[in-house]
């Protein structure tokens, strides 16, 4: 990152800065040329060039009720330019219509379901611009969740699903970070985070997605159900602390996951091999936890 540093102007009771003749070269800007100031919470301004800057808005949200033929009325919609739309159903989805939702929204570019309850499915055709970089990161501890529910439930089918969904938006994620770390543009409409809190979101993720890798080729049996609970409980402390920006529970959890590494250690003294790697794998899980509670 090159810096550059400039004396400020005063003319007529306004301040002035120069701007570096190779940056206004490089976006072939003039005399006239418009530019996009951005003024953080952290008392920074971003100077971008405002072609760059702009961003597509979503259309309206439009909401559907299901039917046997939901799933073609989505396809309509998201290649008609709409950009949110919500399914409902008067009582929980089908399983083969769920599926059948999930079939062809996976099929569609730059579409993703981005809610899932049982009677609401919500779907957004944006891109990899319209979702915020926030919201991208609550989508991932939320996908890690269900894959932790998908393994209690034998789910196993759910469980792929979700991961591919991870590895998605993880994608789009790191697309986000890379872009602003490299030209100073945000791509989204959350234009107030520090390049340091972009490492951090970038750090962050690195360890959700490993914790679904490794959930992924995971199989739980009965010997380590009660360990494998507990560290689901973490992973949830995770979220809160995340979503809550608590530092004292992040502090807390930081602190929690030696007690539960000694557990995991006791337990591996008296399991057979099979257990003994799977307990292993959850550890790990917890390594990671204690490493993204440094981030929030």
């Amino acid at each position: 990152m090159e810096r550059t540093y400039r004396n400020l102007q005063k003319i007529s009771g306004s301040y002035f800065v120069s701007l570096p003749k190779k940056w206004v070269d490089n976006y072939n800007l003039s005399k006239k040329s418009s530019i996009l100031i951005t003024v953080r919470s952290d008392g920074t301004l971003l100077i971008s060039p405002k072609h760059r800057q702009e961003v597509v808005k979503s259309t309206n949200e439009i909401i559907l009720h299901s039917n046997p033929y939901i799933a073609r009325e989505i396809v309509k919609e998201c290649l008609s330019g709409q950009a949110n739309i919500v399914i409902l159903s008067d009582k929980p989805f089908e399983e083969s219509i769920r599926d059948e939702i999930r079939w062809f929204v996976n099929g569609l570019p730059n579409t993703e379901i981005t809610e899932e309850q049982p009677q609401r499915i919500v779907v957004q055709n944006f891109g990899y611009k319209q979702i915020p970089t926030r919201k991208l990161i609550q989508r991932l501890l939320y996908l890690i969740l269900d894959m932790f529910d998908n393994l209690e439930t034998n789910k196993y089918e759910d469980l792929n699903y979700n991961f591919n969904q991870l590895r998605k938006f993880y994608f789009i994620l790191v697309i986000h970070i890379r872009t602003y770390l490299r030209t100073g543009v945000y791509v989204t409409e959350d234009k107030d985070f520090t390049p340091l809190e972009a490492m951090d979101y970038r750090m962050f993720c690195e360890k959700i997605e490993d914790i679904g890798s490794i959930l992924r080729d995971f199989h739980l049996s009965e010997e380590i159900k009660e360990y494998f609970t507990e560290i689901k409980q973490y992973f949830n402390e995770i979220m809160i602390a995340y979503q809550k920006k608590a530092l004292e529970l992040a502090h807390k959890i930081w602190k929690k996951r030696d007690m539960l590494i000694e557990k995991g250690n006791l337990l591996i003294n008296d399991l057979k091999f099979k257990e003994k790697e799977k307990i292993r794998a959850l550890m790990r899980i917890a390594y990671n936890c204690r490493d993204m509670s440094a981030f929030i």
